[in-house]
């Protein structure tokens, strides 16, 4: 795990993933994060795999079905990804991840409106975000929200000097910050700050490939920039 999210080192991760399973090939986290390691490389069929076999291993784990709902993104199997998501919350209403995974399917359905009402109840105890968001909404729309909320989230982390919750309001990472532009429309802004977060060695940097950022693809900035992480093209 060192390997693949703290230094980046994905042929020097593989070889430990195998002999981590080949030890213990029931050990359902290895399974779990393996197959994020696998969809991150591109090889989201293989991951779908070890994801279902960490489920059978640990049927009831909150966090593996999360981690599953990334995967079926990954594979653009988007209804399923949101089932699986759903499962997550049914067992741990928090689940982060499956939190996430909803947000990203109702973006790739174009479901706006699920979308903005599942932002309102995410954002009910932040009332300076939620203010954010509805100051946006009412603006511009929808791309508006975004924005606004992007907006917040980059002051809050310039002012916190980069340091994740250094205060009394949570301040996000570049990679959620990139999100936020990216759901807005502003592109160029989204890339700008997916260059913050290789400078910071954001850990989330690696779900650069996930479907909810295809709009970027075609640019060469991101291009460059998954080179430079050692993502696939």
């Amino acid at each position: 795990m060192v390997r693949s999210w703290t230094d980046w080192d994905w042929a020097g991760a593989e070889p430990e993933w195998r002999r981590a399973l080949e030890l213990d090939p029931n050990r359902a986290n290895a399974h779990a994060y393996y197959a994020h390691f696998l969809a991150n490389m591109g090889h989201a069929g293989e991951a779908v795999r070890h994801s279902e076999w960490a489920l059978k291993l640990d049927p009831f784990n909150a966090l593996f079905h999360g981690m599953y709902s990334v995967v079926l993104e990954y594979q653009r199997r988007y209804d399923d990804a949101m089932a699986e998501a759903r499962a997550a919350l049914a067992i741990e209403p928090d689940q982060i991840i499956a939190r996430g995974t909803i947000n990203h399917v109702f973006m790739l359905k174009g479901m706006r409106d699920e979308r903005l009402a599942w932002e309102r109840g995410r954002l009910a105890n932040d009332p300076e975000q939620l203010a954010a968001f509805e100051q946006g909404l009412a603006e511009a729309g929808y791309e508006g929200a975004q924005r606004r909320m992007g907006d917040l989230l980059a002051v809050r982390y310039e002012k916190a000097g980069g340091v994740p919750n250094a205060g009394k309001v949570r301040v996000h990472m570049p990679y959620a910050i990139a999100f936020q532009y990216n759901d807005a429309g502003d592109y160029g802004l989204a890339i700008d700050w997916f260059e913050k977060a290789y400078e910071v060695h954001d850990l989330n940097l690696p779900y650069i490939g996930l479907p909810v950022f295809d709009p970027l693809r075609s640019d060469p900035r991101f291009q460059n920039l998954l080179r430079r992480i050692g993502l696939p093209q």
